[in-house]
């Protein structure tokens, strides 16, 4: 029995699936009002008899709901209860919008359209936010320029967005000229933005689903079959062309000028005598950091130019002194009371912020991240540093991960004792990340260990089987969305935050239960 006209609910649930998509980029309480909304209306629009029935007769939306279900079956074998219920809460959507989006009507082109351009316009917000945020501030982290949500979580939705765009630029005839170039500028604004964030998971995910579009594209308009293997053999060929300069830059960053370590002055300006260090200190942008160092010098300068004592942890939790010798290393300043009193105040502030590098600081420039990943590489090669290094991390955080599964391969560990074993894995090791509250940083990892081989095989299964029962394997939103999606899973624990599982729940349950064909 209906407490409301049929209307009236299908209106609050138009309002709230556009709710949901203007909160998953800026709001996480929006998130949570959003699927409170829709499963109160479900619920409240009665017919629930007929609703399961048409569920329990949804194949695709079974086995995507039974993600929910296995988190609850693992229950048996879990200690941490105070976890797992947080870690169901945190799934609930994709139980409530698998059932929810399966058995209501579908959107018409014109709805579909609203929601897809809703997360668009949210994205955009975001992203303005992020760099007024950007411009405004002295930031010392990069992932400050996301405000709302994880900048990663905030990458796929750039990633999703401008590949959605991309779709109505080449096929929907009812936009104009002008309108295409304005959702053009729109899609070069976000690819811009997309790199001033800095994320190497989105930056690497475009290019994939990039490629693969332009292959498809390639095979679809060429009808000759000798151009198209021509074109396809060169297409393939491009990666190719960037080899070398990543090879140039990488030996520019590691290799300094012969002439650096020749005739080197024995004094500063003051008489004190330099510390030459081209061993034990390392190279970064093609400059020795050891070279020209007086440590008195260095302290004297700095007392006099900083509150903040030397041989204190700067706002990074770094070695302060490290952070300024890197500093004056990137302006190739000596690092002596000279050299501290050539940076400017800003400088200052960024040194005690820890920033190492001032080329951090510099407004939208690609080659940050590559620096600052050939920097851990270094540092972890020659100390065996990784804490505050997130690539790095990522590798011991794997061969933890492998470790607890081939001890608990056969149930898995539970739903809610991951932060446990790891924990307890990692103290085993000795790990320099045993006090972090870190897991693996890969999805498909971190179901194996919670639930064996049988879950994550299931897991699997769930994942891809509805795109056969339901056909989608030609559909453009769902292949490229779910390329997203499983790109992001080999590097990130995409379904264990709200932002990231919430994401995931909605557009999975969208393209492939509200998506009209005519689109």
């Amino acid at each position: 029995m209906q407490l409301l006209p049929e209307i009236i609910h299908r209106k609050i649930y138009l309002f709230a699936i556009v709710l949901l998509a203007l909160s998953i980029p800026l709001s996480k309480f929006g998130m949570s009002v959003s699927v409170l909304m829709l499963t109160g209306n479900w619920l409240l629009e009665g017919n629930l008899k007929q609703k399961f029935s048409v569920f329990f007769h949804n194949k695709a939306a079974m086995v995507f709901a039974s993600i929910f279900i296995m988190h609850v079956l693992w229950l048996f074998n879990t200690a941490n209860f105070s976890y797992s219920l947080d870690d169901l809460r945190t799934k609930i959507p994709i139980l409530a919008l698998a059932v929810i989006f399966s058995t209501t009507p579908l959107l018409t082109v014109r709805q579909f359209k609203a929601v897809i351009f809703s997360h668009i316009g949210a994205v955009l917000l975001a992203t303005i936010a992020g760099f007024y945020i950007y411009v405004t501030r002295n930031i010392a982290e990069i992932r400050e320029i996301s405000p709302f949500i994880s900048h990663i979580r905030l990458s796929l939705n750039i990633c999703l967005a401008i590949l959605t765009l991309l779709y109505f630029i080449l096929n929907d005839k009812n936009f104009n000229k002008y309108i295409r170039f304005g959702l053009l500028l729109l899609c070069i604004w976000l690819f811009l933005f997309l790199f001033i964030l800095q994320s190497i998971t989105g930056i690497v995910i475009l290019a994939f689903c990039f490629f693969v579009l332009l292959i498809y594209y390639i095979y679809k308009n060429t009808k000759n079959k000798y151009r198209r293997i021509i074109l396809m053999f060169l297409f393939f060929c491009l990666p190719l062309l960037g080899i070398w300069p990543t090879y140039l830059a990488v030996h520019r960053y590691f290799t300094p000028p012969i002439s650096d370590t020749q005739n080197l002055e024995d004094t500063t300006f003051y008489g004190n005598p330099y510390l030459h260090d081209t061993l034990g200190m390392p190279v970064e942008n093609g400059n020795y950091i050891g070279l020209y160092i007086n440590y008195h010098e260095l302290k004297t300068a700095w007392e006099e130019r900083s509150q903040l004592p030397l041989d204190q942890s700067d706002g990074k939790g770094q070695d302060t002194r490290t952070t300024l010798i890197r500093y004056l290393n990137s302006k190739n300043l000596r690092k002596d009371y000279q050299g501290v009193w050539q940076l400017s105040d800003q400088d200052i502030k960024n040194v005690e912020k820890g920033i190492a590098n001032y080329r951090y600081t510099q407004f939208f420039n690609p080659k940050i991240r590559i620096y600052k990943i050939l920097w851990e590489f270094q540092n972890y090669r020659k100390y065996g540093n990784i804490e505050g290094h997130s690539l790095i991390q990522r590798f011991e955080l794997w061969s933890a991960a492998i470790s607890i599964i081939q001890k608990n391969w056969i149930l898995g560990t539970g739903t809610g004792d991951i932060p446990d074993v790891f924990k307890q894995e990692l103290t085993e090791r000795n790990s320099p990340l045993k006090d972090t509250r870190m897991r693996s940083h890969n999805q498909f990892l971190s179901f194996f260990i919670a639930f064996g081989i049988f879950g994550f095989l299931w897991f699997l299964f769930a994942l891809f089987y509805p795109i056969l029962a339901q056909n989608k394997s030609n559909d453009y939103f769902f292949v490229f969305f779910l390329i997203i999606v499983l790109m992001s899973m080999l590097t990130e624990d995409t379904l264990e935050s709200q932002d990231g599982l919430t994401f995931f729940a909605y557009f999975y349950a969208l393209f492939l239960f509200q998506r009209p064909q005519n689109i």
